[in-house]
């Protein structure tokens, strides 16, 4: 099993104008079937013809 990390940036609310660090925070994966995939994708891509 592997565990996926990526970058995040976030600013401390303590100190708003200091420049945003970055952190790193994990997520999870699933499986999901073909018809789900193609909702995401076609939920992510643009009409060419508006």
């Amino acid at each position: 099993m592997s565990i996926f990390l990526k970058a995040v940036q976030r600013i401390n609310p303590s100190e708003p104008d200091e420049p945003k660090k970055w952190y790193p925070v994990q997520y999870t994966t699933k499986m999901v079937d073909e018809s789900e995939v193609a909702m995401l994708i076609a939920d992510e891509t643009t009409d060419p013809f508006p």
